[in-house]
């Protein structure tokens, strides 16, 4: 995905990021990586637990990583763990209430 910024924006689709660490962490990490999807501290994991993202190992609980594509509709039109490659990403929301070059 950070490598295909262009093609989400020219079909007018908003990246965020999300993860536990803190927004200080999130500051230094887009600076150091040149990150440009904006980065949403879930300190308490409890936004990502509605995503069903957080897993358990053992007392610990932590962020697998896992990609939702949300429609203009409000609607889940993209959900996949792991690493889908963007055409699979925007294919999925293409169907989804969507008007490309729009924000």
């Amino acid at each position: 995905m950070r490598g295909d910024a262009d093609r989400y924006a020219a079909a007018g689709v908003d990246v965020f990021a999300i993860n536990g660490a803190s927004v200080r962490s999130h500051r230094a990490f887009r600076r150091r990586h040149g990150f440009t999807a904006r980065l949403l501290s879930d300190r308490d994991l409890k936004v990502s637990a509605q995503y069903d993202a957080v897993k358990r190992f053992g007392p610990f609980r932590y962020i697998d990583r896992t990609v939702v594509g949300i429609g203009r509709d409000g609607r889940i039109a993209f959900y996949e763990r792991g690493f889908p490659k963007t055409d699979e990403i925007l294919a999925g929301l293409s169907g989804a209430e969507h008007e490309p070059g729009t924000r």
